[in-house]
């Protein structure tokens, strides 16, 4: 694809940019930012009791739910606000940025990025706005911390949905040390040189595309949030130089992991209905987790589907479906 074709495709997700920003405060200090579909119902839009929360994956960031906020968009106009069915109409959708990933704040120098401090972060949103009943939308990282968080608030948490992943990322017992010192070694690592910041643009999206086997328009909805340009984001060309916005000791790795019994401990402790999405294409990881951990949660509906880990951005229409018949 040429220049100008690229620079077209570019010109198509400027369409992101007129999504609502939200900015939530933690009690922490930590700024989660992101994006919203308000209720068209004003007493929901001005203190909003049911929400949606949906949950990014790692390295990605709110704009991850950016097709599907599209079609629920759509599908709320054409309902309007007596919508009987799940629309954006009918209770708010946010979709946020984890700490140090899109446009929220990055941790203090003194600080690291943990799956508990995540958990937290996600709890205090939650607690903080005062939400009393929430469906959780989780891709990959996200849905790892969403069963977390349903296990948690079991009061509040009523519905879970989980976007290729299958609960908490494990390891064996005899593995802690290896783990301590490879993250120790990871993190020693990353504060003797500055992160290597792009030559241009177009250079970030074709590794991106590579690495996650992404389309270039899904790429771009991703990485031009996750970086900083000299100019206004609906003006960004594959040719503009960039930096990065990302913290980058979001690679760093981390120093424990949970055990088997841990992670079943956690989803045992859920007690909404869990929809769990896993498609065809995805993470074999999430396949094998999948069929091994669906006794442990109480109401479990597994469904398939075409694609490859970024299913929901490939088929927003399915998640704006699962919606619909769970919430």
């Amino acid at each position: 694809m040429d220049t100008p074709a690229l620079n077209a495709v570019l010109r198509i997700n400027d369409e992101l940019e007129t999504l609502p920003s939200v900015s939530f405060t933690l009690p922490n200090g930590v700024i989660l930012k992101g994006r919203t579909l308000p209720s068209m119902n004003t007493q929901e839009t001005n203190s909003p009791a049911h929400v949606v929360l949906c949950l990014h994956g790692y390295l990605d960031n709110c704009h991850s739910f950016g097709p599907m906020m599209s079609v629920l968009d759509l599908e709320s106009r054409s309902a309007g606000p007596s919508a009987s069915t799940f629309t954006s109409s009918t209770r708010p959708i946010f979709a946020i940025d984890f700490a140090g990933h899109g446009r929220s704040s990055h941790r203090s120098v003194d600080a690291h990025y943990h799956s508990s401090d995540y958990i937290q972060d996600i709890v205090a949103l939650i607690t903080s706005q005062r939400w009393q009943k929430v469906t959780l939308v989780g891709h990959s990282m996200g849905g790892i911390i969403a069963c977390s968080v349903a296990a948690v608030l079991p009061d509040i948490i009523e519905r879970l949905i989980l976007l290729e992943t299958a609960g908490p990322l494990v390891d064996a017992e005899s593995q802690t040390v290896t783990q301590m010192r490879t993250s120790i070694e990871s993190r020693m690592a990353a504060t003797q040189k500055s992160p290597k910041q792009p030559a241009h643009y177009e250079a970030v999206l074709q590794a991106r595309m590579k690495v996650s086997d992404l389309s270039i328009a899904h790429a771009d909805m991703l990485m031009r949030r996750n970086l900083r340009f000299d100019v206004p984001s609906d003006e960004v060309t594959v040719e503009a130089a960039c930096r990065w916005g990302t913290d980058s000791r979001l690679r760093t790795v981390s120093t424990l992991r949970f055990t088997h019994a841990q992670a079943q401990n956690i989803i045992e402790h859920i007690v909404c209905p869990v929809t769990m999405l896993i498609a065809e294409h995805g993470f074999e990881r999430v396949k094998q987790q999948a069929k091994e951990r669906a006794e442990w949660f109480r109401t479990l509906n597994v469904i398939h589907a075409p694609g490859n880990h970024y299913v929901h951005m490939q088929y927003p229409q399915l998640i704006a479906d699962i919606l619909h018949t769970s919430t």
